[in-house]
């Protein structure tokens, strides 16, 4: 069972809205083992647990074939200028954002953004891991 600070993982999205304003079209934070979001703007079940079968799976086919394994995050583009970020955090949790890629600017994703997200699903595990 995950010992999870709900409310910060909230926070966590809220500073993110903030961030990103109409860039950030949904986000959901999510458990790992069963594919649940934890906390979201504009929740998306389906992505949910499709970025989650997918992260895995990409996961393991890497490292099985000898490729580096996964890193922090990944970034698909998708179509009608959108695009979605998949954030590890540890083996717990999972973090997605649909983004709106002609309003977002990339060097503020990567750069603030990102990090930001990750350092805030951090600072909600009560373990501090």
């Amino acid at each position: 069972m995950l010992d999870i600070d709900i409310a910060k993982l909230e926070e966590t999205v809220a500073v993110t809205k903030a961030l990103l304003k109409e860039g950030l079209l949904a986000t959901d934070i999510w458990d790992t083992t069963t594919g649940l979001s934890l906390a979201a703007h504009n929740p998306q079940p389906e992505a949910t647990a499709m970025f989650n079968m997918l992260t895995l799976e990409m996961h393991k086919t890497l490292t099985e074939s000898g490729f580096p394994g996964l890193g922090g995050y990944y970034i698909l583009e998708l179509q009608e200028h959108n695009m979605a970020v998949v954030q590890m955090h540890g083996d717990t949790l999972m973090s997605g954002m649909l983004l709106n890629s002609g309003v977002v600017n990339l060097g503020v994703l990567v750069s603030v953004a990102i990090p930001k997200y990750a350092k805030g699903v951090a600072a909600a595990f009560n373990d501090n891991k």
